[in-house]
């Protein structure tokens, strides 16, 4: 038995098939369709006629407060056209088979507690740093919802008090939105050419972070993760400035998850955490932390990669699928 697995991230859309077993098919992406309800619905419905004849469902991970049961986006993420709607009608007519949904980083969650770093833990947590920061908590071996489906927005953790903007968030702070927008802004890099251009420019309104040179011309370079992450290599000292800004903050994210949950372990994974580098740098910060405050080990965060690193919301889409549709158990 297999699904279409479908991740909808900031800029763009991750799918595969999955089936029972957690294995992957056909891993592919298409751009993100954050323009419209059409194009939402179009976008998907042509992966579904893609593999109609091998799927028996669809299972969907997005951002956002979601009623996995009712299937409808509340608020929260860069879906905004979606926002009200329940995904499940919108697709029901053009893709007749059982559709499931969930957040994200409860999806991540999911996956590592079924077959990956957080297999053995009742309580635990995963972080996923993407566009923004998916958060997922695991208690009791069930994946915890919380209020309103809230639960795990890790990205509206405040990291910096002194600002009252999004510049204030840990999705500002801690993840690929952030740091794209910092080091733009740092190089002079035009905002439109960068992958999510229009969330970008949107939260440029919101914030109107000056450019380091105000009057000199905006270059058409992309500022993703290969290029910081050439540019931290090189020793550039603008981008090595925001990248130690960005560990001091997810340190604070991974402690205060630690301090107020207590999880056996956090798993982290996402796009960012493919760079071995963080997860050296995010522990020497953390240690300097416990030396600095001399807490016990037993406040201590136990941080391990996620098993399945940038798939983990499909494979957790899937398992969402199970859930819901076949009454497996974590």
């Amino acid at each position: 038995m297999k699904c279409l697995a479908l991740d909808f991230g900031g800029s763009s859309v991750k799918y595969a098939l999955v089936d029972q077993e957690a294995h992957l098919e056909h891993s592919a992406k298409v751009p993100a369709p954050l323009n419209s309800v059409d194009e939402f619905v179009e976008t998907v419905t042509n992966l579904y006629e893609c593999f109609r004849n091998e799927i028996e469902g669809i299972a969907i991970s997005m951002p956002g407060y979601i009623s996995s049961t009712k299937g409808i986006l509340f608020d929260s993420g860069a879906y905004k056209a979606l926002y009200g709607f329940n995904i499940y009608q919108l697709l029901g007519e053009k893709c007749p088979v059982p559709i499931t949904m969930e957040n994200d980083g409860k999806c991540a969650a999911l996956a590592e507690a079924w077959k990956g770093a957080l297999a053995k833990c009742r309580d635990g947590a995963v972080i996923v740093l993407g566009s923004g920061i998916a958060g997922g908590i695991i208690k009791d071996g069930k994946i915890h919802s919380g209020r309103d489906f809230s639960a795990g927005e890790l990205s509206y953790l405040i990291t910096d008090p002194t600002q009252k903007t999004p510049l204030c968030c840990a999705y500002m702070s801690a993840a690929m939105h952030g740091l794209c927008y910092r080091v733009c802004k740092a190089k002079n890099l035009d905002l439109s050419v960068q992958d999510s251009a229009s969330i970008l420019t949107w939260l440029d309104g919101l914030i109107q972070m000056p450019y380091a040179d105000p009057k000199g011309s905006l270059k058409k370079i992309k500022s993703d993760g290969v290029q910081i992450f050439k540019w931290l290599s090189e020793g550039d000292a603008d981008v090595t400035y925001i990248y130690q800004n960005f560990i001091r903050s997810l340190a604070v994210v991974v402690h205060n998850v630690q301090i107020c949950y207590a999880p056996e372990k956090i798993a982290i994974g996402g796009g960012l955490s493919l760079e071995n580098r963080i997860f050296e740098d995010l522990n020497q910060e953390l240690c300097s932390y416990y030396h600095a405050m001399e807490v016990g080990k037993e406040l201590y965060a136990d941080v391990v990669k996620c098993h399945y690193l940038s798939e983990c919301n499909l494979i957790g889409a899937m398992y969402n699928y199970l859930l819901h549709r076949h009454n497996n158990d974590i």
